[in-house]
């Protein structure tokens, strides 16, 4: 069977120099592979090409059989590193939260430790509320903060 640490790191050998990260990698246990890409400027299809014949280079198929699929990380897949979470400062995203709530809002900002590792998101909710004295609910901005650990994932939502 092919590991998945063998994949990655045929991966990031290719990867050095660019600006493309390696997001994720899958290898089932029948030798299915699937590696996930991705990049402040997007991943084209011959970065995938490219990938996939690097790997494909590294096995002789008459050993292992195997499938493989390169692809760029999905546009409304879970955000899932640093970079997913930068790209998608200022836009509309839907926060699903371990306890089993789910809000949108804007993401308004991102704290994150040396590493790169995310503490915790601010996003911005426009909410509907009375205030005394008023007949109208006034639309007002609201900011929920919420620790990384807390969420369980964090998406895009979808605009056309």
């Amino acid at each position: 069977m092919i590991s998945k640490k063998t994949i990655e790191e045929i991966v990031r050998e290719q990867l050095k120099g660019s600006d493309i990260i390696l997001v994720d990698t899958q290898v089932s246990s029948s030798n299915s592979i699937k590696v996930f890409l991705d990049s402040e400027n997007g991943v084209s299809i011959s970065d995938c090409v490219k990938i996939s014949r690097s790997i494909e280079g590294q096995f002789d198929r008459d050993k292992e059989d195997f499938d493989l699929e390169v692809s760029s990380y999905g546009l409304f897949s879970p955000f899932k590193i640093l970079l997913h979470y930068q790209k998608n400062m200022g836009k509309e995203v839907e926060v699903y939260l371990n306890e089993g709530q789910n809000f949108k809002g804007v993401l308004n900002k991102i704290e994150s430790d040396e590493h790169g590792d995310i503490d915790y998101i601010e996003i911005m909710q426009k909410k509907k509320k009375k205030i005394e004295g008023k007949k109208k609910k006034i639309e007002v901005e609201e900011i929920i903060k919420v620790k990384k650990e807390e969420i369980k994932k964090i998406k895009l939502v979808p605009k056309f």
